[in-house]
């Protein structure tokens, strides 16, 4: 039986919260801070984390003839479409 690495899913769990957050504070502070571009560029960057580190682990469970855990997987695409929607929530509410 092939072992799933899964070590790597407290990570992308914070990050999700990290990314939630920022979406939460676009969507309901925008008129009480004006660092708008300042969070939009923390979720930029917390994405390129999380797919960062989906690149690795994919390095590392093939080089322990592992299988991969799709939670992760998820995970990342979750960050990406959580990352895009609080770009186009953020181009939708300066108009």
């Amino acid at each position: 039986m092939v072992e799933t690495f899964d070590f790597l899913r407290p990570v992308y769990y914070l990050i999700t919260f990290f990314l939630i957050c920022n979406f939460l504070y676009l969507t309901f502070f925008k008129e009480k801070i004006r660092s708008n571009l300042y969070v939009l560029l923390n979720s930029i960057f917390f994405t390129v984390i999380g797919l960062v580190l989906l690149f690795q682990q994919g390095i590392i469970v093939d080089e322990l003839n592992m299988s991969g855990d799709s939670v992760i997987f998820y995970l990342s695409i979750l960050l990406v479409g959580i990352t895009l929607i609080s770009f186009l929530f953020s181009l939708l509410k300066k108009k």
